[in-house]
């Protein structure tokens, strides 16, 4: 009798959990739409939620974790991005390798090491050498605006290749007390027009962006003590040892931290440029990268479903499935700490026009830790969130 009463209450629990979780997927399906993805596995990988979990989306930033784990795999979380110094005759040699943490306070630091190094030389001026990348590097999805998110990438490039200007009056300054006014940027602010305070990318051609970074450079450079003219060149450092290789004072943990948390896509570009030179050699090249992201999916086949074209998600050709950004939040679990904390949830968010995604790791009552991706149409931005917070009080 005690037994057929126990099967009966098992019977009554199963039959209600069933029936709570039918509950869930319905008022969730209901809620991300025709098209919509949701999909949450447990610890165990069991779907708790399932709705087109292998239906390919367009994953906008979120791909950003994808680079992360790639990078950290590929490079290692103490990876610092080098920068090479030379002198060549009258010159100092800048070569550049990427570095996209390359700004105002770094150049002090290296105007600092470089100031005693220096002593008694007068540089006519400086020369920029780009030639860890390949020419003329150009990112799917990146335009030709002049928003910050369109900057090219690089190897020698400062302050994310963007310059913040404010104007009062007729007077263009330096929109950051930690970055002076170069005469490059102030004719470049004055061609735009800049009203107030603005950020602006530098533009599309590479040999600005060189400029730029020269002129920056040089004028850190003078602000130590170092004696060096204004004149910005292009060439290739001599083949003698460099004077000085700065190692950035901030690794790939802190790079990843900040290319997740303001989610910027030069940041993530150029650490995907990286990875491609450490699987598949210098100079750097969109195509080089690629192929180690496609390797490093074959080598995970629970990777499958997802396909990336750059590294930032800004490309609407990327394609990513529920199941396999699940998969990618299981690999990527123990750097989780790397992403931003917000609303009781460690996550990634991404935008495009057409597309709303939010994917993270969420603690409930009844499953523990659960990963959640959630993928909708453009106008889902703030329904993202509302299913986020449904997940959270069904499970």
């Amino acid at each position: 009798m005690q037994v057929g009463r126990l099967l009966v209450v098992v019977a009554f629990v199963l039959v209600t959990a069933a029936t709570a979780f039918a509950d869930l997927t319905s008022s969730v399906r209901s809620a991300a739409g025709r098209d919509g993805v949701v999909y949450v596995v447990d610890a165990a990988d069991r779907a708790l939620v399932d709705i087109r979990g292998d239906q390919p989306f367009i994953p906008a930033s979120i791909l950003k974790v994808f680079t992360a784990q790639l990078a950290i795999t590929k490079l290692g979380l103490d990876y610092r991005f080098p920068t090479e110094f030379y002198i060549d005759g009258d010159r100092l040699v800048v070569k550049g390798a990427g570095d996209p943490l390359l700004v105002s306070e770094e150049l002090d630091l290296i105007a600092a090491t470089l100031r005693p190094r220096l002593a008694g030389h007068a540089f006519a001026g400086i020369v920029v050498d780009d030639s860890y990348f390949q020419p003329q590097v150009r990112v799917p999805g990146v335009g030709r605006s002049s928003n910050p998110y369109d900057a090219l990438n690089a190897a020698t490039a400062v302050n994310f290749n963007t310059i913040a200007v404010v104007r009062r009056g007729d007077r263009i300054q330096s929109g950051e007390a930690q970055t002076p006014l170069t005469a490059f940027a102030r004719d470049l602010a004055r061609a735009r027009g800049v009203k107030g305070h603005e950020r602006f990318q530098i533009g599309d051609r590479p040999e600005d962006v060189r400029r730029y970074a020269g002129e920056l450079i040089a004028a850190k450079l003078r602000g130590a003590g170092v004696r060096i003219g204004e004149e910005v060149t292009e060439g290739r450092a001599p083949a003698a040892p460099p004077l000085y290789v700065h190692h950035s004072s901030r690794n790939l943990a802190d790079v990843c931290s900040e290319m997740l948390e303001s989610s910027n896509n030069y940041i993530a570009n150029q650490v995907f440029l990286a990875v491609g030179v450490a699987a598949n050699g210098a100079p750097a090249g969109l195509a080089k990268s690629v192929a180690a992201a496609d390797q490093f999916v074959l080598t995970h086949p629970q990777l499958a479903g997802l396909h990336v074209v750059e590294g930032s998600g800004i490309a609407y050709e990327n394609r990513m499935t529920g199941r396999s950004m699940a998969a990618l939040l299981k690999m990527f679990e123990p750097h989780e700490r790397l992403l931003k904390f917000a609303r009781g949830t460690r996550h990634k968010t991404g935008t495009l026009r057409v597309i709303a995604t939010l994917a993270g790791y969420l603690d409930t009552k009844k499953h523990g830790r659960v990963r959640y991706v959630i993928a909708l149409n453009g106008r889902g931005q703030a329904k993202r969130w509302q299913i986020m917070e449904t997940l959270k009080r069904g499970l």
